[in-house]
């Protein structure tokens, strides 16, 4: 079906700033009405972006003034509709819920019951116990989530994920305290949204070796083709230490221990231990050009050559936590060589950012204002592209990467950042369109979130999904690559296919279309941030 309305499919806050893109050649009058009918706003599209990124002609209206709570949709003059869409305060409130979800149909090694998991459930799966190539070590590392599409657990994404966790915790607590597991008979002394993360959690503990290193994942030698986990019965294999596994489990066992310190001392005690062991691990650790696969290992890789950025943000964690001035030395040491930003599994800067920032601890004054002007620096070029965009997202006009949709989402916690630091609004509004484009307002007119919206996802590569036929709810897809990076795409897409329009929703577009967990924990991070 053409479309020609774009709007966010789940809908707005009350208070939010919503706007719509229409693709047309000039400007365009458009209505908002009620689902009964009723109109209660007009206006018009009338600025004009020539989207290169989306090889088009777009119209940007607004519609903030429409805030009382409802079902609408949007009329244009030459009566091209929208799909029906909500406001009202709850209105994100099933996307967060399935997007949290994702991570316990995720769960390796366990069995999850069709109570709680419907079509989804299995028995546990990968419990077998797994060896180094090289057979000088053997353990038990069942447990953790599976990482994506494939059924591979590899810590740096893992903890990631679980950070991005936190930070949505702690920035939205009426979502994280009515969080409740999917299985309504699991207990634990932790809140249902702690216990989650300790599952992860848990599972990193399993891969630090005695000396304080963390082995960099835990797969088998190759990619399954579409099984159901508990088929996968290859032979569980240990890859190497890497010293951006090291560096990313000693930071996010220290930011977790004053989420868990006050349910189980005991057990925060155990994520303080492990982080010390592993920050000391990776200070001495010299590994140059980062983990590579074996050659017997084809696998997800998450080689990453650079691993400043994992020693920066571990030195922050862990000063921000403990307080020993090693820690602090060791960040400011490295802090007035570069400062680092991101929120991706390969930069990872701004979680060492935050947590220097918002330690109680002495620190350098001039350093904490540098660090802030260089994250508003950051976010004002963000925010440029953002306002030439017709759809209001920041990645530009020529490329799209694999897994663009990380990008729009971990722009807006840029943009948020930039929001907390000063106060202006111009930031909030860019971050939370940031959410918008993933739920619809897109130059492919899907929400890239499954299950959530009128015209959602529904093939991803994701092999659950693939062999059962039906799309695990509240996933976000890797999005637009205009790489062309897989069979699928190359075969439907052209060259000349712009760059916000490369997107299959086809099970075999493994770059286009694939989940992960830390696309999902983007996502909430966003989410909870925008909606604080």
């Amino acid at each position: 079906m053409y479309k020609k309305v774009f709007i966010d499919q789940c809908g707005y806050l009350p208070g939010a700033e919503k706007k719509l893109t229409i693709r047309c050649e000039q400007p365009m009058k458009f209505e908002v009405l009620r689902s009964d009918g009723a109109g209660v706003y007009g206006g018009v599209a009338d600025v004009r972006i020539d989207n290169k990124a989306a090889g088009e002609i777009d119209y940007v209206g607004d519609f903030s003034a429409v805030t009382a709570p409802g079902l609408y949709y949007v009329r244009t003059e030459d009566n091209c509709e929208s799909e029906v869409f909500a406001v009202g305060e709850d209105v994100y409130d099933d996307v967060f819920r399935k997007a949290m979800d994702f991570f316990y149909l995720q769960r390796c090694g366990m069995d999850l019951p069709k109570e709680a998991c419907g079509l989804f459930a299995h028995p546990a799966c990968h419990t077998g116990i797994g060896r180094t190539l090289d057979g000088s070590d053997t353990r038990d590392v069942t447990g953790g989530w599976h990482d994506a599409g494939d059924y591979g657990r590899y810590v740096g994404p893992g903890a990631m994920a679980v950070a991005q966790l936190l930070y949505a915790y702690s920035r939205n607590e009426k979502w994280a305290a009515a969080y409740a597991c999917p299985d309504k008979h699991a207990e634990s002394v932790f809140p249902a949204y702690l216990e989650e993360c300790k599952y992860e959690l848990d599972w990193m503990m399993k891969m630090q070796r005695a000396d304080g290193a963390l082995y960099h994942k835990a797969s088998c030698a190759h990619f399954c083709s579409f099984i159901m986990p508990e088929d996968e019965k290859e032979d569980m294999i240990i890859s190497p230490v890497s010293v951006t596994a090291t560096g990313d489990f000693a930071a996010v066992c220290a930011m977790a221990v004053p989420f868990y310190e006050k349910y189980d001392p005991a057990y925060a005690a155990k994520l303080a231990e492990c982080s010390k062991r592993a920050y000391a691990a990776m200070k001495s650790m010299e590994l140059p050009g980062g983990f590579v696969n074996p050659p017997e290992i084809t696998t997800g890789e998450y080689g990453d050559p650079q691993d400043l950025d994992e020693r920066y943000w571990a030195a922050a964690e862990l000063y921000k936590t403990f307080g020993d001035e090693e820690y602090r030395a060791d960040f400011e040491a490295l802090a007035a060589e570069s400062l680092y930003h991101g929120y991706g599994w390969v930069e990872m800067g701004s979680y060492g950012n935050l947590a220097y920032l918002s330690t109680d601890r002495p620190v350098d004054e001039a350093l904490k204002s540098r660090i802030k002007a260089s994250m508003i620096s950051l976010a004002d070029k963000i925010l440029a592209l953002y306002e030439a965009d017709g759809y209001g997202t920041a990645l530009g006009s020529k490329v799209y990467p694999w897994g663009s949709n990380l990008d729009v989402a971990n722009n807006g916690l840029h943009l948020y950042d930039a929001w907390k630091l000063t106060g202006d609004e111009k930031y909030l509004r860019a971050a939370g369109a940031q959410i918008h484009y993933l739920l619809g307002r897109n130059p492919m007119g899907i929400s890239y979130v499954s299950d959530c919206g009128t015209d959602s996802i529904k093939h991803p590569h994701h092999r659950p999904s693939g062999f059962l036929g039906k799309a695990m709810p509240g996933m976000v897809s890797g999005g637009p690559c205009s790489w062309l990076a897989d069979a699928v795409a190359k075969g439907l897409l052209s060259k000349d296919v712009p760059p916000a329009k490369c997107f299959c929703d086809m099970t075999g577009s493994y770059s286009t279309n694939e989940v992960t967990i830390y696309w999902n924990s983007a996502f909430l991070q966003l989410l909870a941030s925008i909606t604080e």
